[in-house]
């Protein structure tokens, strides 16, 4: 991780992403801070019940992306209107 990437976190949106069972899933978060700098540490908010959740626990990995101001709802409504378990089993 590039610790220079910690300097970029404020308050702002975000998208969390992770992977279970090699899909893909991502949300909308607000929530993400850093503990600490050595080792470099930080701490996102997901609620329990969302796939998100689910992926980042049983995979131990996730990722985050800090959105522009200038993001489109559009692009945010795709992770922020919408269900990764029904969109997950309507492509099964």
């Amino acid at each position: 991780m590039n610790p220079k990437a910690l300097w970029q976190i404020s308050y702002g949106i975000y998208i969390v992403s992770s992977k279970k069972d090699g899909k893909l899933n991502g949300q909308i978060a607000n929530t993400v801070f850093q503990i600490t700098s050595v080792p470099a540490t930080i701490a996102v908010s997901i609620n329990k019940k969302n796939l998100s959740h689910e992926c980042i626990s049983d995979s131990k990995v996730f990722t985050v992306s800090i959105l522009s101001e200038q993001a489109p709802m559009s692009f945010i409504g795709t992770f922020g209107f919408k269900c990764g378990r029904t969109l997950i089993n309507s492509r099964v």
